[in-house]
């Protein structure tokens, strides 16, 4: 991608400097992890999760808030390889994440990642997805210890809408924090 400069004209009371020469590049332009989110992430619950409902953040303030012991440190450093890498492709349009890492849990051993197509469901979706079932779902785990799931709008309603799925909380995960098993919780979405 070339990145062409925007001009930036700036006035000043008695003096009008131009600076033509100076490239100011758009948000799309800027790395991954440099991007803005729409919201700061909300405090845990009492139980430990995120409130219910989707929570749009950018991959700093994940790091920030979930990144707290070495083994922590670890995870999020892969995540952050595998989203560049689904980032790169240009064919996603955002990721959700989800799993022990984004609770108080102290020593979570994976994260669970939705990537959302670009393109709706189809072929241009299902040619988005096939350079990581070549790689191997379990290949990517064993790398970036990323339990990878897809969405793409229009799936058929047979299917699993994974984004709605993972707010629900496991029986086991629910049951000692004296919660029912209608609890939800909160996942994360980060844009690509």
């Amino acid at each position: 991608m070339i990145r062409r400069p925007i001009s930036l004209v700036v006035g000043i009371a008695f003096r009008q400097p131009r600076f033509h020469h100076l490239p100011i590049f758009r948000e799309r332009d800027k790395p991954l992890r440099k991007r803005r989110g729409n919201v700061i992430l909300p405090s845990l619950t009492y139980h430990g999760f995120l409130p219910e409902g989707v929570h749009c953040t950018n991959l700093l303030v994940v790091r920030d808030r979930f990144a707290t012991n070495p083994l922590r440190v670890e995870l999020y450093q892969k995540l952050e390889k595998f989203l560049h890498w689904a980032s790169t492709t240009g064919q996603f349009s955002c990721a959700y994440i989800d799993g022990g890492f984004v609770t108080n849990k102290a020593e979570p051993s994976d994260i669970d990642v939705i990537l959302q197509t670009s393109a709706p469901y189809g072929a241009a979706a299902f040619h988005a997805m096939e350079p990581f079932f070549a790689q191997g779902i379990d290949s990517i785990y064993e790398i970036y210890s990323v339990h990878l799931h897809f969405w793409c709008e229009g799936f058929p309603g047979a299917m699993t809408d994974f984004r709605r799925f993972f707010q629900y909380l496991r029986p086991q995960d629910a049951a000692p924090s004296g919660l029912n098993e209608a609890a939800r919780k909160g996942i994360i979405r980060v844009d690509l």
